[in-house]
């Protein structure tokens, strides 16, 4: 059962008797979470109830008696035709990408850099992930998300790995992106009852494709290229650059940009509150060949209840690459 609760006046408020619809979204490049609610707000019966929500007021939900979501109102809507009162909230993490800083950061790791920012930003530091990989970077007016996130992209560049920050309530974590939900498999077959996939949507795409890559030095002199030759064969050449960096293999950095064709797949399923951006789920859909035994990353999430019915669904943005929001 999903409850929703406010802040407002000094006095905590139950809003679930009065909610209309109520969705929980998780995206990669959005990064905080957030939640878009409508409450019913009548306007001419006074025997019913009226709750007052603004920007400002913290607001949390609880599902099944877990606190899944914390943080803070930050506009709304009063549509009097409908008698709704609309609101968008954000977990904390909207602090670090409203808010910029600036560092010279030298011979520092990503999560001591990312200590320093939650300090300056009044965040509290949860479970960070460990790199222990110190890098030099210069951060000029930059938010405090991008910040963490130039910091640890320049150790993925090194040690292969993808980063994702998250809340955990009032807390900021940094974890490893793509762990698979224990347990659990997004599956459609045919005459199972344990079915849970609601509809499927497919796309692939050469869009974002590169199949080669040449290396230079700061001069702009050519150093040396990576390519896959039977993409360039099968699909035409789609060339990138890139200028080697200190302290990194170019080679590594290099084949790291090659990219193929993408598939975007978006899976309407019954609600997992353990499906969200940033962890991976296995797959058995009968009736797309490259989902019948897959493992996909979650890079978006929107999860929704109907106070009405009892029913909670999710919808799930997958890929087949796990990639983090990279910056710099």
């Amino acid at each position: 059962m999903i409850k929703l609760y406010a802040f407002y006046n000094g006095v905590t408020m139950d809003l679930t008797n009065v909610i209309e619809s109520i969705n929980n979204i998780g995206d990669k490049a959005q990064a905080a979470r957030k939640i878009d609610i409508k409450l019913a707000y009548p306007i001419w019966d006074r025997n019913q109830p009226r709750a007052q929500v603004s920007p400002g007021t913290r607001v949390w939900m609880v599902l099944d008696g877990k606190e899944i979501f914390r943080g803070v109102a930050w506009d709304r809507v009063l549509d009097s035709a409908n008698q709704i009162l609309s609101f968008t909230a954000y977990d904390y993490l909207i602090y670090l990408i409203k808010s910029k800083v600036t560092y010279n950061f030298v011979n520092v790791t990503p999560e001591d850099a990312t200590q320093k920012v939650c300090a300056e930003l009044g965040i509290t530091a949860g479970a960070i992930a460990s790199t222990g990989i110190k890098v030099n970077r210069l951060i000029a007016q930059k938010t405090g998300y991008e910040a963490i996130m130039e910091m640890y992209t320049q150790a993925s560049k090194t040690n292969g790995k993808q980063y994702i920050p998250i809340m955990d309530g009032t807390k900021l974590s940094v974890i490893e992106k793509g762990a698979t939900v224990a347990g659990y498999t997004l599956r459609s077959q045919s005459g199972d009852t344990t079915s849970n996939v609601l509809s499927t949507s497919y796309r692939d795409t050469m869009d974002s494709m590169v199949n080669k890559v040449k290396i230079y030095d700061d001069k702009n002199n050519y150093v040396s290229e990576v390519s896959n030759s039977s993409q360039v064969n099968d699909y035409g050449l789609i060339q990138d650059n890139y200028t080697k960096e200190k302290d990194k293999d170019s080679q590594t950095v290099a084949n790291g940009m090659l990219t193929g064709i993408t598939q975007d797949v978006t899976i309407p399923a019954l609600g997992n509150w353990a499906c969200r951006t940033g962890y991976a789920v296995n797959t058995e859909i009968f009736y797309v060949s490259n989902l019948q035994k897959s493992v996909m990353f979650i890079d978006g999430d929107t999860h929704t209840w109907e106070p009405g019915t009892g029913l909670y669904t999710m919808s799930l943005n997958l890929s087949y690459k796990n990639l983090m929001d990279s910056k710099g």
